[in-house]
């Protein structure tokens, strides 16, 4: 027979599992967002263009399309590459209403 831990939720009425559950999820959004906001600080959470373009000779760098063309692109030009080939296949998940932004 398995151990239980914490209060017996059997005794509390339904009205009182109601503002607990309500209580739980507000603790757990506070925490969620609490969470974003750290990470959106310590520049772990990047909201901005996605990559549009690879270096194949380096996969780690990347560019949006935006902005000043980084040296790589630059070279990779000159030496007679298409900025079409550098291009990266959107693999961005598909949000459940079907619809994707445009970058």
């Amino acid at each position: 027979m398995s151990e239980r831990r914490g209060p017996d939720l059997s005794r509390l009425s339904d009205a009182e599992l109601r503002a607990l559950r309500e209580r739980i999820d507000a603790e757990l959004s506070h925490r969620f967002r609490s969470r974003q906001r750290g990470e959106r600080a310590r520049g772990g959470l990047v909201e901005g263009p996605a990559p549009r373009y690879r270096n194949p000779e380096n996969p780690a760098e990347t560019w949006s399309g935006r902005g000043p063309q980084p040296a790589w692109v630059e070279a990779l030009r000159a030496r007679g590459v298409r900025l079409e080939s550098l291009s990266i296949e959107d693999d961005r998940p598909i949000p459940a209403d079907g619809t994707r932004r445009r970058r």
